[in-house]
């Protein structure tokens, strides 16, 4: 039997890279020697950020602004469910908002997209958050979204499945991005994949990889591998494991059981052991999948 290869799956090789300091300089040609074989130079540093910076330069969030607008919504949100039993939170009052947008124009400093993550992070019903989220661009001055804040918005939505038609909202704020140009993280292309799980939208995930230049983690693979088991298509599932061998990216215990619990309740045996044999030569302990064979 020939083994299955994901002809589909983007040929980029994962690459490790480390990040930099985020300081930028300038230099200035001050003199040279005669032989013009050594100069000097004064070098400047660039403005800073006005924003509070990690130790490598890059901003962080403000937790006084993420802390004091979380309460300003929560609050209020509340009181307005207190005041309406009934009502539900995508029916409160806009005034939480224009509290919020009263804060946030305050500010001597714009609101930035990480800590727009945060607040949506910290915010505890779906409905909430997109409104925030929908909200954003509106209420703070010169805000716009990107991939962070989309990525954290995505996942609210994955964690919550009473939200109505999730599937079509998730493809319409795709269609956002796209409309945008925002490219997504390889971090959202995982959490799109276990969103849609067993449907035809597997597709669309695979395809923003290369949309958006991205590299398949070995997470990804796995996450990819799992979603096919889910919707009980062994054979891409068995393409993307030869896939991963072939790019040296070794599958846990436990998507080594899914994986042979699938192919033997297939009845593909000759694929079963190929897997099962790999168990062994990487030293997996397979005690707990002798009983799927």
């Amino acid at each position: 039997m020939k083994p299955h290869h994901l002809h589909h799956l983007p040929t980029t090789v994962v690459t490790s890279t480390r990040r930099h300091y985020a300081t930028k300089y300038t230099a200035k040609v001050t003199s040279t020697s005669p032989s013009g074989r050594s100069l000097s130079a004064e070098v400047t540093a660039l403005p800073s950020s006005p924003y509070p910076t990690d130790t490598r330069g890059y901003p962080i969030p403000r937790r006084h602004v993420v802390c004091k607008a979380t309460q300003i919504l929560l609050n209020n949100n509340h009181n307005n469910n207190q005041s309406h039993p009934s009502a539900s939170s995508s029916s409160a009052s806009p005034s939480p908002f224009l509290d919020l947008s009263d804060y946030l124009h305050s500010l001597s400093l714009p609101l930035t997209p990480t800590e727009a993550s945060e607040i949506l992070k910290s915010l505890n019903h779906p409905s909430l958050a997109l409104s925030f989220f929908r909200l954003c661009p509106s209420i703070s001055p010169n805000f716009q979204h990107d991939s962070l804040t989309y990525t954290r918005l995505f996942l609210i939505l994955s964690n919550s499945p009473s939200v109505p038609d999730r599937a079509h909202l998730v493809r319409s704020i795709l269609s956002e991005m796209d409309r945008s140009n925002t490219r997504g993280t390889i971090s959202t292309v995982n959490i799109l994949i276990g969103f849609f799980g067993n449907s035809e939208d597997l597709d669309l995930c695979i395809s923003l990889i290369g949309k958006w230049k991205l590299s398949m983690s070995p997470y990804t693979y796995k996450c990819l591998l799992q979603a096919y088991l889910r919707s009980y298509d062994s054979d891409k599932a068995f393409g993307v494991y030869n896939e991963m061998r072939r790019r040296g990216h070794t599958l846990d215990i436990f998507a080594y059981n899914m994986l042979l619990d699938a192919l033997a309740k297939d009845q593909k045996v000759e694929q079963a052991y190929k897997v099962f044999e790999d168990m062994k030569r990487k030293h997996v302990n397979r005690m707990s999948s002798l009983t799927q064979l």
